[in-house]
Formats: structure tokens, C-alpha cells, sequence
């Protein structure tokens, strides 16, 4: 009988993509209520101070979390391996703490963070690392032990006690930022607890022998030989990070970095199927290289680049004409000035979805280079644009203070020009044709029926505004499928292949 832990790809696929869109949903039905209750201003506190030391984890971690579900990826590794990596996770959130809270002046504080007390600092450094650092660890590990289905199965419990710990706060008058990241600290930690147990079992069956060679120094090598190259890299992530949302607080306010923050957290929503594939790719692309697989790694790469790409495509070009009725429903008329920001961010996971691939199929390959020169020369660059787009036109040297919003279009443009010569490079690596037609004709095709849809409705309807959005989401669906049928190659597939699905599908209804 096969092995639970030896499920295809499909499968934990599929459980992956079920599980993230139910904690999606979840996790943003949370956020949506967290804006309302709190507010534009205080929301907008709660997004800089944790996005800060989301960018300070980057300039912590130096890849060195990639560096460790590759290595995990590649082959089992010994229980003393493990301990070691878990041992530097100690030495990032020990250094933190010290300098936030103890070698950092109140002076410098002030001038980062606008005010903000001490202890909500700290509560808000340890609520990040326990979610960002901690648990993303637990759950590669338990990937690389091909635990997705339990792993995915813990990540949707988790969010839904957060969203029931939330509406208790509100409903008890007791909804502040330091009761909301103490929140956070205990899920998170109970939930990378569990998750690391995962892959105990899993380690269990390993012989201890077999990481006779895992010495400290051993390890040490073996990352320093990963991460040596990535550090510049991600030190200028941090960088990158920490100024496109620092100059926007310090320019826009709280109320714009709620827009924005807002509007980011929509956007993830076109990321579900990346996000849901996203570590099983690594797994496999770093194993079939690992073995020398190169025709898989060619199949699998193009496969899932055109398919994740063409689901975010149809998710943004759905939701951009309803920007504005999406913010009035669910937020209410306090958030109405980031409609336009909203606009622009659904289009910012179309590139992503194409980034996220080409960067895994970087790290599982160990081609880092490419990785770091790149991103490197465009996170310079970006850190320019955002100048331009935020600063006022009072600077001795000039912006065109353009908020959430030209923030938002600074992302989305960078993130258009990066993702393709990333793309580019990566064709030539492998000596692949370099294809980018697909993109233009998805993009446009997914927007104007998106468009079409919403404006067709509206002339034809008279009725709220749920009925409206749900006709024109069945009308563009239905548009959307004909464009898959008429053009299956923007998914990389044969019109056979949907022929063939469908045969499928309508003999086993009648077998039913």
C-alpha cells in the first residue's frame, strides 16, 4: 500500500490549494474585520509595525531559510543538522530582542517607528518573528517530509482560532494592538511547535549514522557555501522593504499605509494557487536536479509558470472593475480613498506569480547568482522609484507625493520589468525558448472581459450589489473559459487535454 508521506504531486497540490484557500479566506475575512474595527489610523499602526520587522527578519535570516528546506529537499538530514539550524533561529530572535529593546536609543525609536511605545515595539518584534520566522521553518520542514496534507490541515486551524481570538477581543471592548500581537505569539508558537513534530516522526525513520558528517563545522560550511552570495542581496531586501513602507508613514501617514496595507492583502488573494504550489515545486524541482532529472525540471518549470500565471491573471482581471464596490462593502467609505490603490495591487500578483516560480526554481537549482545580481540592481532601482512616487513636491529634490497609490504603481511596474528578465535569464540557463506572448494576451484579454462583464451587468440589472458582482463573476467565468478553450496554450496544454478532461468528468457523472 502506498505511503501517505509518497502522495503525487496532484494530491498535495490539490490539499495544498483546498487548505489555502480556506485559510486565505479566513485570514482576510480577519483582516477585513481588524480594518474596520480598528480604524484606518490604528490599522495603519498595525501594518508599518509589523511589516518593520518583517523586513528586519529578512535582513536577519540571509537566506538561510532557503538554504535549509533546499538542503532538507534534496535528501533526509540528521536530527543534529536540524538542531544546529534551530540554534541560529535563536541567536536572530535573541539579537533582536537586545537591540530593539535595549541597545537602540529612544531618539532613533522615535524617529523609525513615529512614536510608538517601547512595549508595543517588542510585542510586535516577537509576534513577527513567531509568524514569519518560526512557523514558515516548522512548515518546511514538515513539506520536505511531505507532510503537506497534516501541515495544511494545522495552517487553516490556526488562522480560524486567530479570527475567533479577534471577534472575542472586539466583542469584549478589549480589541488593542498589544492584546492583538500577544495573540499572535501563542498561536504562532503552539503552531510551529506542531509542525516541527511532523518532521520528528519523519526523522524518526532515519539513521542517525547518516549525519555522522553533520558536524558544526560541516553545516556551517554547507550554508555559507548557499547563503555567501545572498547576503549583500538580503540586506538590500531589508532595505528595500523598510523604505518603500517608512517613507510612505512618514509622507502618507497611518491612513495611507492602511490603504495600502489593505490593498496588499486583497491582492494576495489572485496568490492562493502560487502560494499553494509554491513549496511542493521547490521540493520536487530540488530533487529531480539533485538526481539529474533535467527533463523534468524543464516540464515542470514551464507547466506551472503558464498555469499560476494565467489563475492570477483571471483572479485580478475579475476583481479590478469592482475595486470600488469591494472596499464600500466590506470596509466602508473610511477606506474609499484607496479604491485606485486597490485597482493597481489586484495587478500586482500577476507578476508575482511568475517571480515566486522563477525564484524557487533558482534556490531548488542553487543558481543564485542570477537571483542575486537581479534582484539586487532592481531593488535599488525600486527604492528610487518609491522616492519619486512618494516624496512631496516640497523635498529640495522633488516627488510627485502620490501616496498608497504610487506606491502601488511603483510595485506593479517594477515587478512587470524584473519577473520577465528573470524569466529571460532563466531561458538561457537551461537553453529554453524564452516565451512572453502568453502574458500580453492573457492580461488583456482577462481585463477587457473583466470590464465587459461588470458593464454589461449594470445595464441590463437593477439590484444590489452582491447580485450584481455575482452575475458579472458567472459571465466572466464563462468568457474565461471560452478563452481557454479557443487559446490552451496560455496554460501550456493541449485543447485535447481539456477535451479529454471533460470526457472524464461527464463519464464518471454517469456512472453516478
Amino acid at each position: 500500500m502506498e505511503n501517505k508521506k509518497s502522495a503525487s504531486i496532484q494530491t498535495r497540490f490539490a490539499v495544498s490549494l483546498a487548505a489555502n484557500i480556506l485559510r486565505s479566506v479566513i485570514s482576510l475575512i480577519t483582516g477585513i474585520l481588524l480594518a474596520r474595527w480598528l480604524g484606518p489610523e490604528h490599522f495603519g499602526r498595525m501594518a508599518f509595525l509589523l511589516v518593520t520587522f518583517l523586513a528586519l527578519r529578512q535582513f536577519l535570516d540571509m537566506a538561510s531559510s532557503s538554504a535549509f528546506f533546499t538542503f532538507l529537499s534534496q535528501r533526509k538530514r540528521s536530527r543534529r543538522f536540524v538542531n544546529f539550524f534551530w540554534c541560529w533561529i535563536l541567536i536572530q530572535f535573541v539579537f533582536s530582542l537586545l537591540v530593539v529593546g535595549w541597545l537602540m536609543p529612544d531618539s532613533l525609536l522615535n524617529i523609525i517607528w513615529k512614536g510608538e511605545e517601547q512595549t508595543i515595539i517588542l510585542l510586535a518584534l516577537v509576534a513577527v518573528f513567531m509568524q514569519q520566522n518560526v512557523w514558515p521553518i516548522a512548515m518546511q520542514m514538515a513539506e520536505a517530509s511531505r507532510e503537506t496534507v497534516r501541515a495544511q490541515k494545522l495552517n487553516v486551524v490556526v488562522a480560524a482560532v486567530h479570527l475567533a481570538v479577534i471577534v472575542t477581543l472586539w466583542l469584549g471592548g478589549q480589541l488593542f494592538l498589544p492584546l492583538i500581537f500577544i495573540a499572535l505569539i501563542i498561536e504562532w508558537s503552539i503552531a510551529g511547535w506542531l509542525a516541527t513534530r511532523m518532521y520528528r516522526e519523519y526523522d524518526d525513520q532515519t539513521d542517525e549514522t547518516e549525519g555522522k558528517d553533520d558536524t558544526a563545522a560541516n553545516v556551517f560550511n554547507e550554508f555559507w557555501d548557499y547563503c555567501k552570495p545572498f547576503i549583500p542581496y538580503a540586506w538590500l531586501s531589508f532595505a528595500y522593504t523598510f523604505a518603500d513602507r517608512w517613507m510612505l508613514q512618514q509622507w502618507g501617514g497611518a491612513t495611507e499605509q492602511a490603504y495600502f496595507a489593505v490593498a496588499h492583502q486583497f491582492s494576495v488573494v489572485a496568490l492562493l494557487a502560487t502560494a499553494s504550489i509554491l513549496r511542493i515545486f521547490w521540493k520536487e524541482i530540488a530533487e529531480a536536479k539533485h538526481q539529474g532529472d533535467d527533463e523534468k525540471v524543464k516540464r515542470l518549470y514551464q507547466r506551472v509558470s503558464k498555469s499560476l500565471y494565467f489563475i492570477a491573471v483571471i483572479t485580478a482581471g475579475g476583481l479590478m472593475p469592482w475595486s470600488a464596490e469591494i472596499i464600500t462593502l466590506l470596509l466602508g467609505t473610511a477606506y474609499s480613498g484607496g479604491t485606485f490603490t486597490l485597482m493597481l495591487m489586484f495587478l500586482y500578483p500577476v507578476q508575482q506569480s511568475m517571480g515566486q516560480i522563477g525564484g524557487a526554481m533558482l534556490y531548488a537549482t542553487e543558481n543564485s547568482r542570477i537571483q542575486v545580481i537581479l534582484g539586487s540592481i532592481f531593488m535599488a532601482l525600486s527604492i528610487i522609484a518609491a522616492y519619486f512616487m512618494l516624496a512631496p513636491e516640497s523635498m529640495i529634490v522633488p516627488g510627485l507625493g502620490l501616496a498608497s497609490q504610487g506606491l502601488a504603481l511603483k510595485m506593479v511596474i517594477m515587478a512587470l520589468i524584473q519577473v520577465n528578465v528573470l524569466a529571460w535569464f532563466i531561458a538561457k540557463i537551461f537553453v529554453w525558448k524564452f516565451e512572453w506572448v502568453y502574458q500580453v494576451v492573457s492580461l488583456s484579454l482577462a481585463v477587457a472581459a473583466g470590464w465587459v462583464a461588470k458593464l454589461f451587468v449594470e445595464s441590463i440589472i437593477t439590484a444590489h450589489v452582491i447580485v450584481l458582482m455575482a452575475t458579472s463573476a458567472a459571465i466572466y467565468l464563462i468568457l474565461m473559459s471560452l478563452v481557454v478553450y479557443i487559446l490552451p496554450w496560455l496554460l501550456g496544454i493541449e485543447r485535447e487535454t481539456i477535451q479529454q478532461y471533460f470526457t472524464n468528468m461527464l463519464g464518471k457523472k454517469s456512472i453516478l
